[in-house]
């Protein structure tokens, strides 16, 4: 009995456990998402700093100094970034200081050299400044304690920084998803290899793998294997064991070399559903073992790919607690005719642009040509005429 996409999805889920935690190197959480809170133990900036190059003065000192009548002070001290300052700055001294280096007690603003004679041992000042002028405190950015990174925050370079900032070398995360694609077919050739008659090269095994690293997996396996039930059982149950996901493409229809079902009871699969009221990808399956999921694909590569997107980025969502994985729906407004009828549920490629989808003619379930530089999926409810240019359609975003 065919169930539809939300009900699959459902069961999908049910079945889907959240991922293990691991501490992983700053570098290599890039685009991983933070299992907890992280918490600073240090202030930054870890002293009060200087923003420039100057000298540290007390403005008190400078009050009405210009160009006509500088106001000249002793310079008792050079600070270079990474020098720590013992020299306080007292009534009528100034220390120079170079970005980034420590500001010494008593100094309360930074004037720029700019607006001084550069002087070593004495220095002119050409204005005056405030408190607190050109000056970073400690702490100004985050004090010690305070939440660096937030959990749940997808890890890009802006967070290794602050995390490299804080002194920290690693970020716990949720461990990749590991898995594995296997294409079945008598009928099917590795790229590369000589093309016999009545044979087709392997496209899904790319794809697939392909996707399935763009998400976030790391892909163990990528296996073809002749239409034999043994084999292909014997193949399901020695990937299981060191997989979360395995994903098969080919033998789930209804033909007599649609062994698929068989193959993954033999290996030990328990099915949970087989057939979704959707085209294409209307025979998909769907397969538990302990907790490694099993999921059973169309050999057509667009109709493998359609469930891919609809019950993969969701249950990745889950693994991971990553919601930018979670399908975005959203409304648009069709920018060409789709002419033919749909009297079951639809799923077509599209690209979104400019607030618009356009849809491709060449829908086939074989087809991916079509594919190339779409980025949505429309949802046509069954029973749909003709999508007319402007009518507003069901996109989801992939």
């Amino acid at each position: 009995m065919k169930i539809s996409i939300e009900q699959a999805t459902g069961l999908v889920l049910g079945h889907t456990s959240v991922l293990e935690e691991e501490q992983t190197p700053l570098e290599d959480s890039i685009n991983r998402v933070l299992v907890r809170d992280i918490y600073s133990a240090i202030d930054q900036p870890p002293f009060d700093r200087s923003p420039l190059d100057g000298y540290g003065v007390i403005s008190s000192d400078i009050e009405g100094a210009s160009h006509e009548t500088p106001v000249v002070l002793k310079v008792v001290d050079k600070l270079y970034a990474g020098m720590a300052s013992d020299i306080p700055v007292l009534k009528g001294q100034a220390v120079r200081l170079m970005t980034g280096s420590m500001i010494p007690k008593g100094a309360d603003c930074i004037i720029r050299q700019e607006d001084t004679d550069l002087g070593e041992q004495y220095v002119s000042i050409y204005r005056s400044l405030k408190a607190d002028s050109n000056y970073c405190h400690i702490g100004e950015e985050y004090e010690a304690g305070a939440v660096l990174l937030k959990r749940r925050l997808k890890i890009d370079a802006a967070a290794i920084a602050v995390a490299a900032g804080a002194g920290l070398t690693s970020l716990p995360v949720r461990r990749h998803v590991r898995a594995a694609v296997i294409s079945t077919g008598d009928e099917i050739c590795r790229p590369g290899e000589k093309l016999p008659p009545g044979k087709i090269y392997d496209s899904n095994v790319s794809y697939l793998s392909v996707r399935l690293s763009q998400l976030g997996a790391v892909v163990t396996e990528r296996i073809s294997v002749e239409d034999n039930v043994d084999k292909i059982a014997a193949l399901l149950e020695r990937v299981a064991a060191g997989n979360d996901l395995v994903i098969t493409t080919g033998g789930v229809s209804v033909g007599q070399r649609d062994l698929m079902e068989k193959s993954m009871e033999a290996a030990g699969a328990e099915i949970v559903f087989h057939g979704i009221d959707m085209k294409p990808g209307m025979p998909t399956l769907f397969a538990v073992k302990g907790r490694t999921l099993f999921l059973g694909l169309s050999g057509n590569p667009f109709s493998a790919a359609v469930p891919f997107e609809l019950l993969v980025r969701p249950m990745f969502s889950k693994m991971l607690e990553d919601p930018s994985l979670e399908l975005k729906k959203k409304k648009a407004r069709a920018a060409n005719d789709f002419t033919k009828r749909s009297p079951s549920r639809r799923f077509l490629r599209a690209c979104f642009q400019n607030g618009v989808v356009y849809m491709p003619q060449k829908q086939g379930n074989g087809q991916m040509q079509t594919m190339v530089g779409c980025n949505c999926l429309i949802d046509i409810p069954a029973g749909t005429d003709e999508v007319w240019r402007g009518n507003e359609v069901n996109m989801i975003r992939i």
